[in-house]
């Protein structure tokens, strides 16, 4: 998986040289899961990561990604208990974001829709004592998002994603009986991202 990582992170810096714009790319993410029994909230996390954007016609632009992103949940109960842990997680995630918009250099407008592959470099550190101890998350992932963004004088993208995670999250522990089915249903959400261009 390093190795696949490297050939991303090198076909990124080789599209960027040929784009007509680099940059990078930060924002907020907002993952959920689904547990048995279970009280679940929103756990706003972070990402952040490089950007380039290539024009291949007119008004259809493709948008590599490379970004570091963090997702969790924050758990409140679990069965008739009062139990309460966070769980988060950090990928690696190369994501190849196709835009279709209208506009111009002043304002222009755009849906997108994005697949990604990801890898777990972060594993979380659990708040709680009890249930955590069966826990191991998967080290891959790979998704898609859907959105929309508006991208301002040419230099600022302002955009908003609904991404859904392919397969399990975490691999279970027969002994962990909290869980809803065989694992971790997967965490999708929804990120709210600035870019700035150059």
């Amino acid at each position: 998986m390093k190795k696949i990582i490297l050939i991303i992170v090198a076909v990124l810096i080789g599209v960027s040289a040929s784009a007509q714009r680099i940059g990078i790319v930060a924002g907020v993410t907002g993952p959920n899961s689904a547990l048995k029994d279970s009280q679940i909230g929103t756990f706003d996390q972070y990402h952040l990561g490089l950007v380039s954007s290539l024009p291949v016609m007119p008004g259809i632009r493709i948008q590599p990604e490379l970004i570091y992103k963090v997702k969790g949940t924050t758990v409140d109960q679990i069965g008739s208990g009062n139990e309460e842990f966070d769980m988060k997680v950090g990928f690696l995630e190369f994501g190849l974001e196709a835009q279709a918009g209208i506009g111009g250099s002043l304002m222009r407008v755009y849906g997108l829709a994005e697949p990604f592959i990801g890898y777990n470099i972060r594993d979380t550190d659990f708040k709680g004592d009890k249930v955590v101890d069966n826990l191991s998350w998967a080290k891959t992932e790979c998704g898609l998002a859907i959105g929309a963004g508006v991208e301002l004088l040419s230099l600022v993208q302002a955009s908003v994603k609904y991404f859904w995670n392919m397969g399990a999250a975490n691999v279970r522990d027969e002994s962990n009986k909290i869980y809803d089915g065989d694992s971790v249903r997967n965490f999708n959400g929804m990120t709210l991202s600035v870019a700035l261009l150059f």
